[in-house]
């Protein structure tokens, strides 16, 4: 399944996980040799959803290769094909014939396909995880891995009848403190002649809309209302409760989750339903050794009772929207996220470029569009570490705020910056984030005195951590904590961060980082012990450092807030 719960009750959903074939591509002479139609023989098989440079011979192979699969369709009136992933220029072709192209990789697209014949059909794939400087987001100097594939899930929904829902898009908000959903979804008719129908919408089992339309031949319509819902109960980290949304028009339906809280910025607080919100969060990349960025469901439910056992209440999906799974489950759970695009360390010059400043707007719209009804979600984030210093730097942070405005005035916007008091875009942005790893990379002062510059800088604005820590081997320990690398320098480090954040009441929290070791690239990997990003708390396996302890036994002596019980996971 693409979600944590079923999306549908009429539509039939033909999932194409299983072995595919692959063939890499590394002259690029797949599209003049015609590949679309007369794929490479002999082709290894590899899984999808899944990443090539997991296997054997493939492990930093770039650029790019082909996968087909095959399927089959009963009759019907047309049939979509999704994808909810790819890593990054695709191109797909069905019976050698061109449905389209995407770039980005973190986000899903999907093709229509009109009257397709029933029985077998072949399904061809060509990716291309390319990197480069100029072009591409992310770039080709990451301290991520590039991996490349398609790592999450396809899926084919043939549509038997004319008329269906094309997508249902729910924003929730409290309005005068009514629970309050806005709705747009879009209808299809997907052969000849008109026709007509009643849509109805329902909460919760519910019958809260219904309306009669009629679409012309191929025509579409756009719905947009709004249903106020005074007795739902309202989300929250202590109870997630959720609402279940369903659109119903001639024999389609489309199932969305949301829950309803109300986020507000009121000087140098955030409020959550009214109350002061205090992060106490952790950076998380999607990555394992053995699934690259395509994890398995089962190994995000251990993720997450990982994180809860630690005793954190966020989690920053860095550096890219996270798969929308994990997001199910931290909407179940109560766990609040900061979610980003890949926008990640570009210069001046870089930001210069139309071509990233387009593609940026493009990927914080998609991801804005996929997850506008998780409310789990607290804030966006338009970038990391990128020239926010500079002209460059502020006309892109200035589009890209303008963007998720115009889409979603009910969150607060943010990005990550690295440039302390030369920054010129927070006044862009309602939260001030800042990444500084003192006691690791900087020991020219210290978090009270970064804290204390900051705090001059920005004014009275909500104050937040979103990158700390330092780097430790999983099982190299020294007699001395001082000892670069060794976990007792990693968790003192910690533990000297946290007693600066904590003695500061005007600081909205922090992130550290990270969940857990990262393999690096190839860019940084003789700058990283082992080709791997080592701040993780936890090694690549999901084994604890010493600092994972120290962080755990920090928050529990605290007195963390009360959670939502995970005894589910």
């Amino acid at each position: 399944m693409h979600r944590t719960f079923a999306t549908t009750t009429c539509r039939q959903q033909i999932y194409l996980d299983g072995l595919w074939d692959f063939s890499t591509d590394p002259g690029d002479r797949g599209l003049s040799e015609g590949w679309y139609a007369h794929f490479p023989s002999p082709a290894r098989k590899l899984w999808v959803p899944g990443v090539w440079n997991t296997m054997p011979s493939l492990l930093h192979y770039e650029g790019p290769a082909w996968y087909r699969t095959r399927f089959s369709l009963p009759p019907c009136e047309a049939a979509v094909l999704h994808f909810a992933a790819v890593t990054h220029q695709t191109n797909v072709w069905l019976d050698g014939e061109p449905l389209g192209e995407h770039y980005g990789g973190f986000l899903p697209f999907s093709f229509t396909v009109l009257s397709p014949p029933p029985g077998e059909h072949n399904l061809v794939v060509r990716v291309d995880n390319t990197h480069d400087m100029t072009t591409t987001i992310p770039s080709a100097a990451l301290d991520w891995f590039r991996y490349g594939g398609i790592p999450r899930p396809v899926w084919v929904e043939p549509l038997r009848q004319s008329g269906y829902i094309a997508s249902m898009r729910l924003v929730p908000s409290l309005e005068r403190d009514v629970p309050t959903l806005r709705v747009r979804a879009e209808l299809v008719n997907v052969r000849e002649g008109t026709v007509s129908g009643e849509w109805r919408f329902y909460v919760d089992g519910a019958l809260v809309r219904a309306e009669r339309t009629s679409l012309q031949a191929f025509g579409s319509e756009v719905l947009f209302f709004t249903v106020e819902l005074p007795g739902a109960a309202l989300w929250s980290p202590a109870q997630p409760i959720l609402h279940t949304a369903r659109l119903e028009f001639m024999g389609d339906d489309l199932v969305e989750r949301t829950g309803f809280r109300e986020i507000r910025i009121v000087g140098q607080e955030v409020l959550l339903n009214g109350e002061p919100l205090r992060i106490r969060g952790i950076n998380r990349h999607e990555d394992h050794p053995d699934w690259g960025f395509a994890l398995p469901v089962h190994l995000m439910v251990k993720d997450l009772a990982i994180l809860r056992e630690l005793g954190v209440n966020a989690v920053r999906g860095a550096h890219y929207p996270n798969d929308p799974r994990f997001l199910d489950l931290c909407d179940e759970a109560g766990l609040l996220v900061m979610e980003e695009i890949p926008l990640w360390g570009f210069s001046s010059d870089q930001l210069r470029s139309d071509i990233i400043a387009d593609r940026a707007c493009a990927m914080l719209w998609a991801m804005i569009e996929r997850d506008i009804h998780h409310p789990s979600i607290w804030a966006w984030s338009l970038l990391n570490e990128c020239a926010t210093d500079t002209p460059e730097g502020r006309l892109v942070v200035e589009h890209l705020a303008q963007t998720a405005r115009e889409l979603d005035p009910t969150r607060p916007l943010t990005f990550a910056s690295d440039r302390g008091t030369a920054d010129v875009c927070f006044d862009l942005v309602d939260i001030v984030s800042i990444n500084a790893y003192y006691g690791w990379y900087r020991r020219d002062a210290t978090w009270s005195d970064f804290l204390a510059e900051m705090r001059a800088y920005v004014g009275d604005k909500p104050l937040l951590i979103t990158e700390c820590g330092a780097g430790g081997i999983y099982g190299c320990h020294a007699l001395d904590e001082d000892v670069l690398w060794s976990e007792e320098y990693q968790a003192k480090a910690l533990l000297e961060a946290l007693a600066a954040f904590e003695g500061r009441g005007d600081l909205l929290g922090y992130h550290i980082w990270q969940f857990c070791d990262t393999r690096t690239d190839l860019s940084r990997a003789l700058r990283r012990p082992r080709s791997y990003n080592n701040k993780g708390l936890l090694n690549e396996y999901r084994l604890p450092k010493l600092a994972y302890y120290a962080l755990k036994k920090r928050l529990q002596g605290e007195g963390t807030e009360e959670r939502a019980s995970f005894t589910q996971y």
